[in-house]
């Protein structure tokens, strides 16, 4: 269930809640985190993807992406608010082939708490996945799309109450996601469409 809410968070460009009578628990809000990366068919043609998280114990880990999809899920027991974030490092290749190369990436992760009534609250933190893919030629146009990786954190109470929150993993920018973000908020304030906005992460 957990896969299909952010599944359905991913089409959204911010926070997104959802609800529904299921499961009751024994008393204790029960939390689960997914993570998912999503890129386009070429972007391990030109470049390699390392997708670095932080675990259910605050541990930061990396693993290397080798299909177009990489997901992960676990239970969250935090006694104290925990950091939940996911940022795709994509390093070019050396010696890449000329050509057109359409490149793309989806990144996001969300919390899903079930609560002791039995309702669900879900919160997610994306990049936006209306974004068009970027059609690189050069070496040089291929590193400057790697270099822009999307980074995707939430802050997790213990009551599973989640919000937006920077996750530093040593390479991502702080400055860029503040940008991005605040990029949103003025497109929302002003009720301008996001595709006219051009928000970049």
């Amino acid at each position: 269930m957990l896969a299909a809410i952010l599944t359905c968070g991913l089409t959204v460009t911010a926070m997104s809640a959802c609800s529904s009578d299921d499961d009751k628990t024994d008393g204790q809000p029960q939390k689960e985190i997914l993570y998912v990366v999503k890129i386009s068919d070429d972007v391990l043609k030109v470049a390699n993807v390392e997708v670095n998280y932080v675990d259910q114990t605050g541990a930061k880990k990396k693993e290397s992406m080798t299909s177009t999809m990489w997901t992960k899920n676990y239970k969250l027991s935090n006694a104290a608010s925990l950091n939940q974030g996911i940022w795709a490092k994509i390093t070019p290749k050396t010696n890449i082939q000329e050509g057109t190369y359409l490149l793309k990436v989806i990144s996001g992760v969300g919390c899903k708490t079930t609560l002791a009534d039995g309702k669900i609250s879900m919160g997610t933190s994306n990049s936006n996945p209306d974004e068009p893919a970027t059609a690189a030629k050069t070496a040089d146009e291929i590193a400057a799309w790697c270099a822009k990786s999307p980074t995707s954190g939430l802050l997790v109470d213990p009551s599973g109450s989640c919000k937006q929150q920077h996750v530093d993993f040593g390479g991502n920018s702080v400055w860029d996601y503040v940008e991005y973000w605040w990029c949103i908020y003025e497109c929302w304030r002003q009720s301008l469409d996001y595709k006219d906005c051009k928000c970049e992460e």
